[in-house]
């Protein structure tokens, strides 16, 4: 679907929001109310307004869109096939989940609820069409020298890059941003680079493509086969999400470097990593990464002949033998991702059968991916570790990049962060709203509700019933043949999470959503669920046996959290991954970084620092999939503590314009109690670089002499 659809798509959204809230104009980044629930937009209104805008033939425009199901019709009977009453599915959903009620003819469960829009700027299909070529013209001819320029002159090796590049990409290309920022990076003589840009907007790709060139020198043209990168993720989700694109660009780099006998290897170091070949069980999951050959699972595979263990396609058989699997191989990995806990234990040790201090003393490039996380003390403990790291470093320097949407007062967070006072920043916003040196006309439209519960009813049963509603519209379009939707409901405690869990499964085994597909049902009722599904199982749907309904529609609801069994968590991740239509019930294990075409809506429960807010809301919408729409809700509970933040003026404009003016991140950089943590992790790292023992894995501390011993090392360290 290209772009003049999204465009489509958002100018009706843009005309509903006047209906619904009953303005002539409605501006960006402004709370209306909900104050027409029952509106529509006529079919006929709808092809005037699209004959104005300079589209000649609206009709196949709105057929084509309803066809796809993003714009829902509202018959006066479940017998219509067709409708001339209108709504854009992600304003449906909006309406419907503002009146959420147990029985029909019951007051809803909220006591008020706002709407906002904004628009972002984010890359588009059309953005990104440019591929480093001599004589194609700026940008792509000055990328072209760049590439050249960095290997040194080396024409086949600068080619071997591109081509690299052209696979990964396919029929794709960069935009103007990534070409500016990977033309920066490949061109400066700093050590330290800072990439801020909106979710979807590619930051990912420029760092992997700046990963793979440094790799690519490293090995060939200064034949140093040790030099490795090491990615960090504050979150094992986020880690499994960019191990699908990590190895999608080794597959494809690979098939280009082993003509030169190059084969650049991957891994990943976490508490999951098998501890022993022997503990990998064949035929299981490899951490929910997909294919990216047929999209299919990735799975562990211990075949008769096999030295070890390889991750292989459960589908179409392809071998991935560049995955290192178990913890004894995973220092010999090219890149290694890991998270901040175990970077800082991997760091202490001297173990031969895993990653030591010795195999990161070799690490040439850093990354720290939504580094927004690390805040506080935890930025203070972070910005220790990189100082420790670049004091143990066999090369003298450590070159390190930083990626994240949403950093405040960038030059401030990265100086402490980092403690580099040269650190290049390429901020999105700069480079194309204010300056802009940078050219982007795609556009990501964002549907914001702020819904206040009231405080007669339970917020944990307004959840129960959204998921419902979000599942049933999930198995109505796969009866119809549509786009599998995906939403998110993010909630921050465990247990209230699993309440929402059990509690959902009770409301189906009572007979939701039966009642809202009462034929008596008026569509335009926000009650009513009926004129979702096809014409020909309207009626009979109610009749559906209730445990056949109840199974289609509770495999359509699944658990991401840090307690999920693994098998579970990965299959749900696989499942999001591949495009199947479910409601994920998360913690903050989906707010980073996950990238997952299909996800439309998302309900966040509860009021947390903004920056957080539009991180979740940015898990949505990011895609041609979902025309690049997201709806995202704010359930504001009957607590003090958040209720009193409607009245909070800044807080209320951040959220609707998505911008953190005034907002700064603090790091405890100089906390004494962190300077002395570093001075102690410095020293037991310098240890373990000697291969001295330090505890930190195997068998503890066995008598007074060894921890004497310790102590004496440490202090000798230290002075």
């Amino acid at each position: 679907m290209n772009l003049d659809y999204v465009r489509v798509y958002h100018l009706i959204v843009e005309e509903e929001a006047r209906l619904l809230s009953n303005e002539q104009r409605i501006e960006e980044g402004r709370w209306y109310s909900l104050t027409n629930p029952k509106y529509y937009i006529e079919r006929d209104q709808l092809k005037e307004l699209l004959k104005k805008k300079g589209y000649s033939n609206p009709d196949e425009v709105i057929n084509s869109l309803i066809n796809r199901g993003f714009l829902a019709q509202l018959p006066e009977s479940p017998e219509d096939r067709e409708s001339h009453r209108l709504r854009s599915l992600h304003m449906d959903i909006l309406v419907r989940s503002s009146q959420i009620t147990t029985e029909h003819g019951r007051p809803p469960y909220l006591l008020s609820s706002k709407f906002t829009l904004s628009k972002l700027k984010v890359p588009a299909r059309e953005d990104r069409t440019i591929i480093p070529t001599l004589g194609a013209g700026f940008p792509a001819d000055s990328l072209w020298s760049a590439v050249l320029s960095f290997f040194k002159g080396d024409q086949q090796l600068a080619e071997t890059y591109v081509n690299i590049m052209k696979d990964y990409l396919g029929h794709s290309g960069l935009d103007s941003f990534q070409t500016h920022v990977l033309y920066s990076m490949l061109t400066s003589e700093t050590n330290t680079h800072a990439i801020i840009a909106p979710t979807g907007s590619g930051k990912t790709e420029i760092y992997l493509f700046y990963l793979l060139a440094k790799l690519m020198k490293w090995r060939i043209l200064e034949k140093d086969a040790r030099k490795k990168a090491i990615l960090v993720y504050p979150r094992k989700a986020l880690t499994v999400d960019q191990a699908y694109r990590i190895v999608k660009l080794l597959s494809k780099a690979n098939r280009q470097l082993n003509r030169i006998n190059v084969n650049l290897t991957f891994a990943i170091r976490d508490g999951e990593t098998p501890r022993k070949r022997e503990q990998v069980e064949d035929g299981t999951l490899f951490r929910g990464v997909n294919c990216p050959i047929c999209n299919n699972q990735l799975i562990y595979s211990k075949k008769s002949g096999k030295e070890r263990p390889v991750v292989r396609c459960k589908q179409c058989g392809g071998e991935y033998s560049f995955i290192k699997v178990v913890r004894d191989e995973v220092a010999e990995a090219d890149i290694i991702a890991t998270n901040p806990w175990a970077l800082e234990v991997r760091l202490l040790d001297n173990s031969t059968y895993d990653v030591n201090a010795n195999a990161i003393s070799n690490v040439g490039l850093l990354v720290f991916d939504e580094v927004h996380e690390y805040t506080g003390l935890s930025g203070g403990i972070m910005a220790s570790l990189i100082d420790v790291m670049r004091s143990i470093n066999n090369y003298g320097h450590l070159e390190i990049v930083f990626s994240s949407a949403t950093v405040p007062d960038p030059q401030d967070f990265f100086l402490k962060l980092s403690g580099d006072n040269t650190c290049r920043v390429y901020d999105f916003q700069d480079l194309v709203i204010k300056r802009k040196i940078v050219n982007i006309v795609g556009e990501r439209l964002i549907i914001l509700g702020y819904f206040a519960m009231n405080p007669q009813y339970s917020w944990v049963t307004y959840c129960q019933l959204w998921a419902v509603l979000m599942a049933f519209l999930s198995y109505a379009y796969k009866l119809r043949e549509m786009w599998q939707l995906q939403s998110v409901l993010f909630v921050n405690n465990l247990k209230e999470l699993r309440r929402i869990r059990s509690g959902y499964e009770e409301s189906l085994r009572l007979g939701e959503p039966k009642d809202h597909l009462k034929e008596d049902l008026e569509s335009l009722d926000p009650y009513c669920y009926w004129h979702y599904l096809p014409v020909a199982v309207r009626r009979n749907i109610s009749q559906l046996e209730g445990e056949k309904l109840f199974n289609e529609l509770n495999y359509r609801v699944a658990e991401v959290h840090s307690e999920a069994p693994k098998e579970e968590k990965e299959s749900t991740v696989s499942r999001l991954r591949g495009g199947d239509g479910l409601v994920a019930l998360s913690t903050s294990s989906l707010e980073l970084g996950v990238d997952y075409d299909g996800v439309g809506f998302i309900l966040n429960v509860g009021l947390d620092n903004p920056i957080s807010l539009i991180q979740r809301v940015g898990r949505g919408g990011r895609s041609d999939r979902t025309l690049r729409t997201v709806l995202g809700l704010f359930l504001v509970r009957a607590l003090p503590t958040e209720m009193l933040k409607t009245y909070d003026e800044n807080f209320m404009r951040a959220l609707a314009t998505t911008s953190f003016e005034g907002y700064k991140l603090l790091i405890t950089r100089d906390n004494p109690q962190i300077v002395k943590r570093r001075i102690l992790i410095e020293a037991v790292a310098k240890l373990a670089k000697k291969n001295l023992e330090t505890y930190a894995s195997g068998r503890g501390i066995q008598s007074l002499e060894a921890l004497r011993s310790l102590i004496e090392n440490v202090l000798g360290e230290i002075i």
